[in-house]
Parts: C-alpha cells; structure tokens; sequence
C-alpha cells in the first residue's frame, strides 16, 4: 500500500511492478548511471541552458556538434561490471530535450546528430549482454519542445499536447529497447522551486502520471519506476529515490525525510553535487567518504546507484573510473552483496512489501536552499 499525503492524488495507477522486477531490484546492490548529452560536449552542467537562459534555437545548434566519436558502449558496461555493478541507468533525455534514443517524435536525438547512432540501442545491447539490469532516466520537463515550458519557466503553450509526445516517446523505449529494469523521472518538484523565476508550471495535478506508469507496466511489467519528486512514492510507483543523501536525510534542502514502505535507493555522485563531466571540477569525492556512504546505505538495506560524466568524446573520466574500481569491490562482498546473472524466470515470487525498521522514519525539515548544479 503506498501510504497518503498531500500529493497521493497525482497518480491513481492501477499498477506496479512484478515481485519478480522488485526482487532484481533489491539484489542489484550497486548500480551506475551516467549523466550524458549536448552539454557534454564542451563540459557544462547538465543545466547549461538553463542557468546561462540560451535560447532554444541557439541551443538546438549543438546537434551539429554532437559527434562522441570515442564512444563504446561495450567498453561502458564490460567497465562497470568489473567494479562489481549488476544495474545501470543512463539520461535518455534530460531537461534540455535532447534524445539519446532515435525517436519518430523529434529530431533532436542523437541520430540526427553527426553521429547518427541510438546510444540507448547500443547501451541497451550491451547491458544484455553481460546481464546488467538496464534503468532509463527521462526528464518530464523539455526545454526543447515548443508545447513546454521554455528555460524561462512560462506556463506552457499546450501541456496537453506535450504530455501525449513525452507518453509517446515513453511507448518507444518500453517497445524498443528489449527488458527495462526500471525507469526514473525527474523534473516534477512540488515542494520546491527549482530556480527563483520558476511559475508554477508543473501544476500538482497535471501531469499524466496515472496513465504513464500504467503504460510502462502494461509494456514492461517488472520495470521499477520512481519518480525524483522528493515526496513519498505514490500510486505505480515501486522504490524510492534520494538525490545525494542517505534515505531519510536532507542534507541537500529538497530530499523528503520520510521513508516510505517501498524499496529504497540512494543516488550519489563523483563530486560535490555534480552530475555531469565538468574538467574544471576538483572537488572529487575520496574512496573513503564514498564507502562510508556504501557502507551506511548497505545497512539500511538501500541500492545504490553511482554517477559518473562521460567525457565529451564518449569515454568514460579516468577520475571517476578510479574511484569506481577502488569502492566498487568494497560494496561487493559478503553473501548477498551482487546478485550475479540474475534471470527473471528464476526468481522466486514474493509479496511487494518493504519496510525498514517498521514505521516511517521523519525527521526535521530542512529549509530549502536550491540550487540547480544540485539537482539531476
């Protein structure tokens, strides 16, 4: 049962996730995601256009540059997997609208770039591969499309008619890609304001969340959905996310200090509050401050999932790899740590029900203190 508040109403999905696609989920104990697209490119953050107000058509002229020449997807995962990872989760599309994945909705992808190449059929291919569970993040909120809110946060021009392309863009990945472990949404906060001009654009009530998770568990039944929205998991959805905290903190202002009855999982990244490869950037996470944070989410019985930045050439930063091979294989022992070549057909059926230490643990609110750098 997903337990009530405020925001319950958002979503009435009839829904969820199989026993078998929770069960993945609780043994894939350490997952890796990366943060990848236009904003690669020159090493900005992933909020570039946002934070500097570029324009849409000045922005969507960096298609013409997307050509990660150095990228292997193979290379990616076979990485990962050493490090001791069973899941990955990478941007199918962030906030900028820029697509990963070919899409017969949009020619802002990856496939009409210079590269002309679906990095999500590729990464997809190879997570099959090697059996890595495979978890796709999509932005809700599109600076690109010309239906949504732009940069500037004005009220959208036909909310309804951008839904109906984001639910079918959602349709492609789930009939395109093969098994999706889960996915991830991001870009409904409502809390929180994102950044200080942002109008209430994200109306509580709008978005069609019943109807997305419904259409993802109609397609992809064992798909782990959650939604970074920093609330309590509502209807359809079957884990919940913290973005650079431990489950039931906040230290970052915007997490939620309460912890539901569905799994848990604990976001973390390479540096400060980084999401996507910046050169410049020194201020690195040590091995032992990210084990300590393993450490603690493995007592709770929490996933984990690593950002990395791929460079803007499609390799992976050494800096990051480093780190990675250090903790990656101090997560992974003990007896239950890797759930390694999992198959579906061989897990045993259970109830879907997670608690953690019984009740719903709340602490104090923190005041917010957003800022875009620390949000995905």
């Amino acid at each position: 049962m997903n337990q009530q508040h405020q925001w319950s109403n958002a979503s009435q999905a009839r829904l969820q996730a199989t026993p078998a696609g929770v069960e993945r989920f609780r043994k894939d104990r350490l997952g890796v995601s990366v943060h990848f697209g236009l904003y690669s490119i020159d090493g900005q953050k992933e909020w570039h256009q946002c934070l500097e107000k570029i324009p849409r058509d000045v922005y969507a002229r960096q298609l013409g540059r997307f050509n990660p020449h150095q990228f292997n997807a193979q290379e990616w995962i076979d990485e990962f997997v050493e490090a001791g990872a069973t899941a990955f989760m990478v941007t199918t599309k962030h906030h900028d609208g820029f697509c990963l994945f070919d899409s017969e909705l949009t020619d802002f992808t990856s496939t009409h770039a210079p590269f002309r190449r679906d990095l999500i059929a590729e990464l997809a291919e190879a997570c099959h591969r090697r059996k890595v569970a495979l978890h796709l993040y999509y932005s809700l909120i599109d600076w690109h499309h010309p239906q949504m809110s732009s940069v500037h946060f004005e009220p959208a021009a036909d909310f309804a008619a951008y839904c109906q392309y984001m639910l079918g863009q959602i349709e492609e990945l789930c009939r395109n890609y093969g098994s999706i472990a889960g996915f991830l949404f991001d870009g409904w906060w409502p809390k929180a304001k994102a950044t200080i001009d942002q109008d209430d654009i994200a109306r509580q009530n709008d978005w069609p969340l019943t109807d997305l998770y419904d259409l993802i568990h109609t397609l992809q039944p064992q798909a782990m959905i959650t939604n970074n929205h920093h609330v309590l998991p509502l209807a359809g959805e079957d884990y919940q996310v913290w973005e650079i905290d431990l489950p039931g903190e906040n230290t970052q202002g915007f997490n939620c200090t309460q912890i539901g009855q569905k799994p848990l999982m604990a976001w973390m990244t390479a540096t400060a509050n980084g999401w996507s490869w910046q050169p410049e950037r020194t201020d690195y996470r040590s091995a032992i401050e990210i084990k300590r944070y393993f450490e603690a989410c493995r007592r709770m019985g929490a996933t984990i999932f690593q950002n990395l930045g791929p460079m803007g050439d499609g390799k992976l930063n050494p800096v990051e790899v480093a780190l990675l091979r250090e903790v990656g294989p101090m997560l992974c022992t003990g007896p239950d740590a890797v759930a390694e070549g999992i198959e579906g057909s061989e897990l045993a059926a259970i109830e879907d029900t997670h608690s953690l230490q019984g009740k719903p643990r709340r602490a104090a609110r923190q005041p917010l203190a957003f800022e875009p750098e620390g949000i995905s």
